[in-house]
């Protein structure tokens, strides 16, 4: 009896080990079927050239990146993208065979097969980027040598590459060739490559942003592999989602980026969009990034959200203003000497090509070229940081010093201003505001030494503002009603009828221990050395 048993566990274990093996190898067999690789063909041509690369190891990398395209598995070979006449510009003869290959394929190449993408980024901003750098730069073409600008900003700039068979544009700025896969360029590192650095953080402002936090946690989790038709099935959207990609209200994608934008907001001064770019009106454009937002917001907040956005643009407008008048004051006195400082000149226009020889001629420079563009674009893409501190707050420390610089120089309305104890001199431009924001009301936010209680009937000198740029057709209909709902209750917006919490006084008391107490406490007597 005892042999028997012993046989019985025996062919139970075994039993049991022959399940493991066969659950392992046919997980094996299941893993290879999702590494399957589809059969690659192509014509003679492209074989040949992908013969002679890999023997004599000749960007091998770029044939393993074409191998895992898409281009691959519809036997888009070398010759399909790469041909080209004698006459061509880009036109080299093969040194291994007596193929002639064009060097450059171009937009103008992409386009016998994606007609569609190459023509609506030809009709959108990024086309004209190497327009922005070559004929409308004059700041960079002249305070730079030319060298420096070669991988800078040429770099990203040639986005708008005029070609010599008459395309336009860099598809592979996007697209890396010769993989062209469509989730790289769904991912915010391709744009973050050019849309970074101090005059336009976009990457950092997105990272900064709740959008951005939650792509960094999750991102990794995402399916970026769908289909174009399809919105982006994320928890968040990316660049690519609010600019490019199809919602759940319109299957359209896009390849022009200017689609779903409102204003000019890179500029030294915001403009609403004309309809040349994208063929449709700024209204369009902002009911078709509304419906991008609308997939993860409710109505309410957006709405209030793009109205801030829209007013931060405004009050932009007014602080360049005031820029360029004291720039023409410390001219007319003298104290600088560019010729030219236009407002007139320069609301499309870069900065005047004699103007960088003084310090205070960059400090102005900057209040359009770096913090400007920061303080607009933190607020449409919710980098608060942006908005603030590397936004507004330097752009009133460089008014601050332009007015500085004349003082010194004795001029009078400027040593009038710098010896005020007024603290209303520093809204020295036309303001607009709006009641509460798009977060909620609270109970404390807009209680103290607010703008709005040291300015004499303020909410009525705002109002009237945002009524005449209503009037002037830089708002909405939608949007000057919701402005009028949110005025008439205002001190319900803004939470003053609302009661403290009972605990605000117990954080009012513990705060001055904190300050007081505790610093005479915690002071440290210390001898240093004596110089």
């Amino acid at each position: 009896m005892d042999i028997i048993k012993a046989q019985q566990w025996l062919i139970g274990i075994f039993s049991v080990l022959l399940i493991v093996i066969l659950l392992v190898v046919a997980g094996y067999e299941m893993k290879k079927s999702r590494q399957y690789e589809p059969e690659i063909e192509i014509d003679e041509v492209s074989a040949q050239c992908i013969n002679c690369h890999e023997n004599k190891g000749i960007a091998v990398k770029l044939i393993d990146e074409w191998k895992d395209s898409r281009h691959a598995v519809m036997g888009i070979g070398c010759n399909e993208c790469h041909e080209a006449a004698k006459d061509e510009f880009d036109a080299m003869q093969c040194p291994e065979s007596n193929l002639i290959i064009g060097k450059h394929p171009t937009p103008g190449d992409c386009r016998e097969c994606h007609e569609q993408q190459v023509d609506e980024a030809t009709n959108s901003k990024h086309a004209v980027g190497q327009v922005m750098m070559a004929l409308k730069g004059p700041d960079r073409n002249v305070f730079e040598p030319t060298i420096g600008t070669k991988n800078g900003c040429e770099q990203c700039h040639n986005i708008g590459n005029y070609w010599p068979d008459g395309s336009i544009g860099e598809c592979d700025a996007c697209h890396s060739k010769h993989r062209f896969d469509p989730s790289q360029a769904r991912r915010a590192e391709v744009c973050g490559e050019c849309h970074v650095g101090p005059d336009h953080p976009h990457i950092e402002i997105y990272l900064e942003s709740k959008h951005g936090n939650m792509y960094s946690a999750f991102g990794y989790e995402w399916e970026w592999d769908y289909p174009p038709g399809d919105p982006p099935p994320f928890s968040a959207p990316t660049c690519a989602t609010c600019h490019m990609s199809a919602t759940r209200t319109s299957k359209r994608f896009t390849h022009n980026v200017s689609e779903r934008l409102t204003w000019e907001s890179q500029a030294p001064f915001s403009v609403r969009t004309q309809d040349y770019w994208a063929g449709i009106s700024w209204q369009e454009k902002r009911t078709r990034m509304k419906g991008v937002c609308l997939q993860c917001h409710g109505e309410s907040f957006v709405d209030r959200y793009l109205l801030t956005a829209d007013l931060t643009n405004l009050q932009y407008n007014q602080i360049w203003e005031e820029t360029i008048n004291w720039a023409n004051i410390l001219k007319d006195n003298g104290v600088i000497h560019t010729d030219v400082f236009s407002f007139a000149q320069q609301t499309l226009n870069a900065w005047p090509k004699e103007g960088y020889d003084q310090e205070i001629e960059h400090v102005m420079y900057r209040n359009w070229h770096h913090e400007g563009r920061r303080f607009r674009h933190g607020a449409e893409m919710m980098g608060a940081d942006y908005t603030q501190w590397h936004g507004i707050w330097e752009l009133q420390e460089n008014l601050v010093k332009i007015i500085e610089l004349g003082a010194e120089n004795g001029i009078t309305e400027a040593k009038k201003w710098m010896e005020s104890k007024d603290p209303n001199k520093f809204m020295m431009y036309a303001l607009y505001d709006m009641p509460g924001n798009a977060w909620g009301p609270s109970a404390l936010a807009y209680r103290g030494n607010m703008p709005m209680d040291r300015i004499d009937n303020y909410w009525e000198i705002v109002y009237d503002n945002v009524r005449t740029v209503y009037d002037k057709g830089l708002l909405t209909e939608d949007q000057w009603l919701l402005y009028n709902e949110l005025y008439e209750n205002r001190e319900k917006e803004i939470g003053r009828i609302y009661d403290m919490p009972p605990v605000h006084e117990e954080f009012m008391k513990n705060l001055d221990i904190d300050l007081k107490q505790l610093y005479q406490e915690q002071k440290v007597d210390l001898k240093s050395f004596k110089w």
